[in-house]
């Protein structure tokens, strides 16, 4: 099979709410656990993959976000349609985000550091004529801490203040170390651009 995992085969519960999900999943049916997977795994692994930089480590997350998520489902609180998804999306995240702590040190960067664009190059006009797959690659080829920043201020919404607070750091080390990210995902659109132009 080509995909980067396997979907475990199952018969019926395609239709179970995720409430319901849940609560049998806090009850240890292992049809619900492996519901639980099978609905879920691919779009954690999309979320998962954005914060890393291989697809072998995206899975590897995602595998370690479905097993956190199967000792801590009790903690889970419905609140209403999605809210399954977003508690998962949290476990990865702070998956990610531990990893990170424990693998790398911030690359701090002087927030007076300006990046101005070559030429007056804007990315976000190039970025329409860039497939999202490359857009994608792109994000996960910046190095660590650049990429996990970026993707929880620009993707997942956090602020400076929440990321500062997640990752341990100050806000202004957040706002620089996005500045970075950026002028590095402009420069990687630029090269695109010019090479596909």
């Amino acid at each position: 099979m080509d995909s980067a995992f396997i979907i475990i085969e199952l018969d019926n519960k395609a239709n179970i709410d995720e409430k319901e999900l849940a609560y049998r999943c806090s009850h240890g049916d292992p049809e619900a656990l492996t519901e639980l997977y099978n609905r879920y795994a691919t779009k954690l692994y999309s979320l998962c993959s954005r914060y890393v930089s291989n697809p072998s480590e995206g899975n590897d997350l995602m595998h370690d976000t479905m097993l956190k998520a199967f000792e801590r489902i009790k903690q889970y609180r419905y609140v209403g349609k999605g809210s399954l998804y977003a508690w998962l999306s949290r476990v990865a995240v702070n998956l990610a985000i531990d990893r990170l702590r424990k693998g790398i040190r911030m690359e701090m960067v002087d927030v007076k550091e300006t990046f101005p664009d070559p030429d007056g190059f804007d990315p976000s006009e190039a970025c329409n004529s860039i497939p999202i797959d490359e857009l994608q690659l792109m994000i996960q080829s910046l190095p660590d801490s650049k990429r996990v920043v970026f993707n929880m201020y620009c993707i997942e919404g956090y602020s400076h203040k929440e990321i500062a607070q997640r990752l341990g750091i100050s806000e202004k080390a957040s706002s620089s170390v996005l500045s970075k990210a950026k002028r590095m995902l402009s420069k990687m659109i630029n090269d695109y651009y010019n090479r596909n132009a």
